[in-house]
This record gives structure tokens, C-alpha cells and sequence, in this order.
């Protein structure tokens, strides 16, 4: 397909006050840059501050005038791809042919262009099928100067850029089906264009609201046409349905999360076995709790056990996370929510005592978990007068006299037994992932084998302390993964189950093994650091970082403050 070049504008330009045509060509590319960028503040200067007659078209006009530069932002994004994936093209980045500041392309026009991730993904995709194949474009698979998607290809400067990508990943995902069902390139890209050219249809005509639900139909139509017949899919079909993908909140709900999962036929008996024996009501009589709750409820409450489980017994498992560690869910809490909410589980627990007797309660609760106990000495338990409280009271309210109900305990001795401290131990207000547990969850939580309560002063400093030597122990770990819950350079958003323990101050050069000289780092910034292409500092107590002069030309330290805000 022949695709009309629109006439240079510039050419065709009759600029007042000057005589004759300009020499555009002559103007380096900064001086162009300049120009449009006078030409914007001109016409901001120019709009009245009230409305006025024709001010609509003039934002139509306006809207049209950014549109039209997608075509050049898609072919200078194919450019640095192909200047990033070519090693020896590297220097006409400013980069080095090794390791680089950069996890990919993706990541360079992120960063350098102050754009979201998903928004660079969205531009390498765009540029891969909308402009001309290149002779330095390692990747692409068709013949150099052809374009992938011609007939939507035209329409880059015309339409919502959103429909373009909307349509470039409906026609991937139908290319990648296609060609999971054993289909050749000949069949795959009569697919292709006849596809494009449904969508061409509508593209121009509809709302970005109508157009991608025209998209999601579309898909599902050719989707359902490549199937068998007699629903008999490869294996090589199947493999590519799996999918275990977080949806985020229920209606804004924090603590109702939606997840999306597709398992295998032995993953799905074996799914079903475990949800049948855990919810079954005759094996929980003495659970009053268990019966209250729904089926839905009771099945979420089994997987989510399972879960944590599973995480409990990984060392007995080949499956280890980063730096050979074994994978662990953090709680976290800091100590003002740590003490209030033990202040409220008393008072759930002895609702007849007043609050001047329970903190007393909890001062002498304090005390024996800080105190030094000798080796072989046991715990002693004080007596404290008045241990048995009555069954019932009643208090006065107002005129009125109300009966208080019975206490979860008679026995304050109770308290001290090894369920009820395990119970009190320091609980969560967040997690590594969960920006947001509910309180009256956090005190659900017990200490179980794999969930590590991790407690934290008011400045974010950890409670532990480690010895001198070359690894970091699980303790110094843990604490440093509680502290910094990912990767600790600005801009990256790794988890910290992903990341490795870095030292700030080389061991081999006398740096100690400890929070205070550790940091959670990715294994891609783990690299570049070494490879010199990042720097860390210590300012005000925190690990700052100074990128590199493409991110930031004045090398300003700076933190991350995607998990620390």
C-alpha cells in the first residue's frame, strides 16, 4: 500500500516581514526545537484571558498540532531502540557498549524522557509497527522500508494515539494466538491486514470509548476463530493461556483483592482437593467463627492459609528467591501502632479492667520479654493481686444500667501462656506489596514460620544489629528488606524479594556486614552500580544516588520514593 507524503508546510509558509522563502534546511535542529517551542508561547500569549469567539477551534486546532508529531516521536523511538540494541550503535546514545545505567530501551526512554514505563512500552510497540523497517533494527522481521501495519500506519497525526495502541495490541495478541495454533507467516499476515482494515473502518468515526470496545469484540471473534473445532488444543496453546495476573481492588475495596488465575488440569485437582478439606464445616465444630462465614469466604481463607504454608515450609523446598535467600512475607509496623494495638487486644480480652490496671498489665508484659533470663533459668511469672476476674458487671451509663458481657478470660495468668504472648508479639500496618492491612487484620496475624514481624522506629531505623562477616545473616536481611521494601534507586520499583543485599562500603574494604552498610538493590542496578554507572551516597542518615548525566544532567543525589514516601 502507497502510502501520500503530505506536503512540506514550511515550504508553503508566507512569513510577514521577511522577503522571500526561508532556508529551513539551514536551521539545526535546536534552533527548529526553539522555533516551536516560540511559536506555543506566541500563541499563549496571544489567547485572551476570557473566552472568546472561536476559542474551541483554536484547542481543536491545538490538539491536531501535538497529534501530528506522534510520527516523528514513533520514528525517533525506533532509532534509540535500535541505537540501544546494537552494541556497537551505543556511543551515539552516550553509552557505554557494557553495562549500562539501563535495564533496556524501555527503561532508557522512561527515564530520560520522564515518562511512565507502560507509556514507553506502548511507544517501542507503536514505532515497531507503524514505521518503515530500518537496516539497523536488529529485530524486525520485515524486508527494510516496509512497514508492519501499513493501513493503520497511516493514520500516525490523525487519530487518538490511545486507538493506535489499542489496535497495534489487539492485532499482536491475535498474531501471537495465531501463531500458537500452528499458523505460517503467509496465513498470519493475510490475518493481519484483514484485520487492519476492519479496524480502519471505525477508527476515525468512533469515540476512544467505542473504538476499544469495538477492539475487545473484534479480539474475541478471532480469537475464538482460531480454536479447533473439537477443542482439542496443542500443547503449545494451552501453555499459552496460564496466567496468574493480581486485578487489583473490588470496587475500591483496600482489603477485597481480585485475582485472575488459569492452572493446569493437575493444579486444578489439586486446587479443588485442598479448598474441599480445609472448608469442610463437619471438621471445624469447634470453630464458631468458621461456620459464620460464606462459601466464597471460608474457600478465600484456605487458599490464602495454603499460601502461607507453603511460604513456611520453602527451606524444605529447592525453590529459593534472590541471593540463594529463601522467599519470606514481611509485616511491618512501626512501634506507636505496635503498642496501641496490644493496648486494644487487652482490652478486648479484659474488658472489666480499667485502663490504669492494663497498662500496668502491659508495662510487667513489657519487662519479661526485654529482660536478660539466665541460661537454664526459667521465665517467672508474677503474681498479680486479684488475678481472677468476676464473670459479669454491669456499669452505669448515664440514667441507664448496662450489662457488660463476660470476659474472654477469667484468668489473667492466661495472658502469659506461650499462645497468648506469641499473639502479642509486634504485628504489621503494611506489608512488602500491601501498601494497606487493616488493623483488625494485623492482630489476626500471628507469628508463623515464614511471615517475619519486622518493628521500626518513627525515623524508619530498624531494630536489629549484626555481627562482622561476609554474608548477611537472615536477621540483618530481613531487617534491611523491612527497611527499604525494594530496590532503593530512584525511579525503580523492583520488590525487595527480587532484589540482593548490597554493601555500601565493600566488605573486601573493611565494610561491615550490617543494616547501617546495606542496601536492597536489583540485580540490574546491582550491576550497573559496580559497572560505575551509578554512585551511592549518605546524606541526613539515607542512601541517596546519583544517576546518570542522561537522567539527571546537575548529578543531584536522590532517593527513592516509590515504597518510601
Amino acid at each position: 500500500m502507497t502510502i501520500a507524503t503530505a506536503p512540506n508546510l514550511l515550504e508553503t509558509l508566507d512569513l510577514p516581514g521577511v522577503d522571500g522563502p526561508v532556508d529551513w534546511g539551514e536551521l539545526t535542529t535546536e534552533q527548529l526545537h526553539d522555533l516551536i517551542r516560540g511559536a506555543f508561547q506566541q500563541l499563549d500569549d496571544q489567547e485572551p484571558d476570557v473566552p472568546s469567539d472561536g476559542v474551541l477551534q483554536r484547542s481543536m486546532q491545538l490538539e491536531e498540532t501535538l497529534r501530528a508529531a506522534t510520527p516523528l516521536q514513533y520514528r525517533y523511538t525506533g532509532l534509540i531502540k535500535d541505537g540501544f540494541d546494537t552494541v556497537k550503535l551505543r556511543d551515539t546514545l552516550g553509552l557505554p557498549r557494557g553495562k549500562t545505567a539501563f535495564r533496556d530501551t524501555n527503561d532508557l526512554i522512561a527515564k530520560t524522557h520522564g515518562i511512565r514505563g507502560h507509556e514507553a512500552a506502548g511507544r517501542v510497540r507503536l514505532a515497531a509497527s507503524m514505521t518503515p523497517a530500518r537496516v539497523t533494527d536488529p529485530d524486525r522481521g520485515t524486508t527494510v522500508g516496509e512497514t508492519r501495519l501499513p493501513i493503520l500506519g497511516a493514520f500516525q497525526g490523525r487519530v487518538n494515539p490511545g486507538k493506535l495502541s489499542a489496535a497495534v495490541s489487539m492485532i499482536n495478541d491475535v498474531d501471537k494466538t495465531a501463531e500458537t495454533a500452528g499458523k505460517d507467516e503467509a496465513y498470519r499476515a493475510k490475518l493481519r491486514t484483514v484485520i487492519e482494515k476492519d479496524l480502519a473502518t471505525k477508527i476515525e468515526s468512533t469515540t476512544p470509548e467505542e473504538f476499544s470496545r469495538f477492539v475487545g469484540e473484534r479480539k474475541r471473534q478471532a480469537m475464538a476463530s482460531l480454536d479447533p473445532a473439537d477443542h482439542n488444543f496443542s500443547q503449545q496453546q494451552t501453555d499459552a493461556m496460564y496466567d496468574v495476573r493480581r486485578v487489583g481492588p473490588v470496587r475500591g475495596n483496600k482489603n477485597a483483592i481480585e485475582y485472575k488465575v488459569i492452572m493446569d488440569a493437575e493444579g486444578d485437582e489439586a486446587t479443588q482437593t485442598m479448598l474441599y478439606a480445609l472448608t469442610n464445616p463437619r471438621g471445624k465444630d469447634d470453630d464458631a467463627e468458621f461456620e459464620t462465614r460464606s462459601k466464597g469466604h471460608r474457600r478465600m481463607h484456605a487458599l490464602r492459609d495454603l499460601i502461607k504454608f507453603g511460604m513456611a515450609n520453602l527451606d524444605k523446598s529447592g525453590f529459593r528467591g534472590a541471593s540463594g535467600a529463601h522467599t519470606q512475607m514481611l509485616v511491618i509496623t512501626d512501634y506507636a501502632t505496635l503498642l496501641d494495638g496490644v493496648r486494644k487486644e487487652l482490652a478486648g480480652l479484659l474488658p472489666e479492667i480499667d485502663a490504669e490496671q492494663r497498662e500496668r498489665l502491659l508495662t510487667l508484659l513489657a519487662q519479661m520479654h526485654t529482660a536478660e533470663v539466665s541460661q537454664g533459668e526459667s521465665t517467672h511469672v508474677p503474681e498479680i493481686a486479684g488475678a481472677q476476674v468476676s464473670e459479669s458487671s454491669t456499669t452505669n451509663v448515664g440514667e441507664s444500667v448496662m450489662s457488660l458481657p463476660p470476659p474472654k478470660t477469667t484468668d489473667i495468668g492466661e495472658l502469659f501462656d506461650d499462645d497468648n504472648l506469641d499473639r502479642l508479639q509486634p504485628r504489621v500496618s503494611q506489608g512488602i506489596f500491601t501498601r494497606y492491612i487493616p488493623p483488625d487484620v494485623i492482630f489476626r496475624i500471628r507469628c508463623d514460620v515464614g511471615v517475619s514481624p519486622i518493628t521500626l522506629t518513627g525515623r524508619r531505623q530498624v531494630l536489629s544489629s549484626g555481627q562482622q562477616q561476609r554474608q548477611f545473616s537472615e536477621p540483618i536481611r530481613r531487617a534491611i528488606l523491612a527497611r527499604d521494601r525494594g530496590c532503593v534507586v530512584p525511579g525503580c520499583y523492583w520488590a525487595a524479594s527480587l532484589c540482593e543485599v548490597h554493601h555500601v562500603q565493600y566488605w573486601s574494604e573493611d565494610g561491615d556486614t550490617s543494616t547501617a552498610n546495606g542496601v536492597q538493590l536489583c540485580s540490574h542496578h546491582h550491576q550497573a552500580l559496580h559497572a560505575d554507572q551509578l554512585h551511592i551516597s549518605k546524606v541526613d542518615g539515607e542512601f541517596r544516588f546519583t544517576l546518570h548525566r542522561l537522567i539527571d544532567p546537575g548529578q543531584e543525589p536522590r532517593k527513592n520514593y516509590f515504597f518510601q514516601t
